[in-house]
């Protein structure tokens, strides 16, 4: 038996679609990796992973259950990729589930966010995420970027991301986040007062799943609807950040290093 494990842990999603794309993730991890890896994925929210079981029947375990069972069955090395974005709320939540872990393992190492606060992961990750995002942008149109945000962190990583877009030509860039101090209402006022008659938007979260669906593009309550209601006439990209090929390929490689 291998010693040694590779966790793929996020916040969660309760989105057949986006589970599908996460569980093609984690195999192609896996197969990245010798077979001296064993390959899992966690979530960190009950209340998501209590969805998936009692809507679709689905098990995906939390991080604690993972750590659990890992140090049961005597692993010794635990390698955690987190698919977060910032180091907000959620990834804090991680930190402190692998402190009451460490006894059960020789080593646990935790990876950044992708947009992490030192400064040379933060213009690593700004520059990554619009390398991979802008194919799919024109730089003539106002581009909304979306991102999950924080209730409680500062999100300022968002801000250096909106001036990577700027530095790359897109000169009419607005930023905004589902949770935190720019919401989509605030992103209205400020389309309405530079007379903006039309936006692309593009969703800055790492899975698909109900937020861009619902949250970001829905017909009601959704950042399009409030445009449309505004008229504003709203174009689109649905993607989500681990669909571009150069996301998955900065994970592995980081897992592999």
């Amino acid at each position: 038996m291998s010693s040694k494990a590779v966790i793929i842990v996020s916040f969660g999603t309760a989105n057949l679609d986006g589970l599908n794309f996460l569980e093609k993730f984690e195999e192609e991890v896996r197969s990245s990796l010798s077979e001296k890896y064993y390959v899992c994925k966690a979530f960190t929210s009950s209340a998501i992973a209590n969805v998936l079981l009692n809507k679709y029947g689905k098990i995906v375990p939390r991080l604690e259950e993972v750590l659990f069972s890992l140090g049961n069955e005597g692993y010794k090395e635990v390698y955690i990729r987190p698919l977060h974005i910032i180091e907000g709320s959620e990834f804090l939540s991680v930190k402190n589930v692998i402190k009451e872990y460490n006894y059960s393992f020789s080593k646990i190492n935790l990876g950044k966010p992708i947009m992490g606060k030192d400064e040379k992961t933060l213009i690593e990750g700004c520059n990554l995420i619009a390398n991979s995002i802008e194919k799919n942008l024109e730089k003539n149109k106002s581009i909304v970027l979306v991102g999950h945000g924080s209730k409680t962190i500062d999100t300022e990583s968002y801000d250096r991301l909106k001036d990577t877009f700027n530095k790359k030509g897109f000169k009419s860039v607005y930023m905004g986040t589902l949770e935190g101090k720019i919401r989509k209402e605030d992103i209205l006022k400020k389309l309405l007062k530079d007379n903006i008659k039309e936006v692309l938007i593009s969703p800055v979260l790492m899975l698909p799943g109900n937020h861009i669906k619902k949250d970001i593009l829905g017909d009601k309550n959704s950042w399009k609807a409030l445009f449309e209601e505004n008229n504003i006439k709203v174009n689109y990209t649905s993607k989500s950040l681990i669909e571009y090929d150069e996301i998955r390929k900065f994970y592995i490689d980081k897992i592999k290093s």
